[in-house]
């Protein structure tokens, strides 16, 4: 009686986050050397030892396979095409005009209904960005080609 094994969908996710650690790690060349280079790279280094280690588990046995449930898929696609058209908005308005459209729409797709807050938290966070990463570490975030 032959025991056929089944298939661990876990090796998935582990391809691809293999995957996501290489395509960044060669985006990582792309940077300046030196110190602004280091950070991305010790991510996306520890990413793949870090999923080699997953591997090894996942091959000895000792990540369980558990039954897969498709049911969150299409609420799942619809977050994933809502991400992509912020990425798609980044790269047309700005970061800033983005974000303070993305925010409240991912909110509310997510179940959020309270107004107040949903517009507090859009605001703080865009104010904190701005003066964190705008003013005091003087960094340009991404301008739209349209503005």
């Amino acid at each position: 009686m032959s025991h056929k094994r089944k298939f661990n969908y876990n090796l998935i996710s582990c391809g691809l986050i293999y995957a996501g650690s290489i395509l960044f790690l060669v985006g990582c060349f792309d940077i300046d050397p030196g110190v602004t280079r280091i950070f991305p790279l010790c991510v996306c280094i520890l990413s793949l030892v870090l999923a080699t280690i997953y591997l090894i588990l996942i091959l000895l046995g000792k990540v369980p396979d558990d039954n897969i449930s498709l049911s969150g898929s299409k609420r799942a696609l619809e977050m994933g095409v809502l991400v992509a058209l912020y990425v798609a908005a980044i790269y047309l308005s700005g970061y800033y005009i983005a974000t303070l459209l993305y925010m409240p729409v991912a909110m509310i797709f997510l179940g959020q209904r309270n107004w107040k807050l949903i517009l507090s938290v859009v605001l703080c966070y865009a104010l904190i960005t701005y003066l964190f990463f705008g003013k005091l570490l003087e960094m340009q975030m991404p301008e739209g080609i349209l503005f």
